[in-house]
């Protein structure tokens, strides 16, 4: 009778409840939503990186940040894609 097993012996099992399902979607639901925001937040740092550069550039070297602004401004409204949409490439193949 030594193999006997008592109720004593048995962990209780918690059963679920509202917070444990809460726990679970801030676990696992939650960071992957916050992914999504990682390409605007990247394009936003980018673009403030930029625009310290060409301000810095404008007080040290007025000249080339003037061409370097000239350039910028003629490749954004100029119409033409800096790249080439690959969508467009294929469509023109077929």
């Amino acid at each position: 009778m030594e193999n006997e097993v008592t109720e004593q012996d048995i962990p209780e099992i918690p059963e679920l409840c509202e917070d444990d399902t809460e726990e679970l979607l801030e676990k696992y639901d939650r960071p992957s939503r916050r992914k999504v925001d990682d390409v605007p937040a990247m394009q936003t740092v980018i673009c403030i990186i930029v625009a310290l550069l060409l301000f810095g550039m404008n007080i040290l070297y007025p000249d080339m940040a003037g061409e370097v602004f000239g350039r910028l401004n003629n490749a954004v409204f100029s119409g033409q894609n800096i790249f080439p949409n690959p969508i467009d490439l294929i469509s023109e193949l077929i």
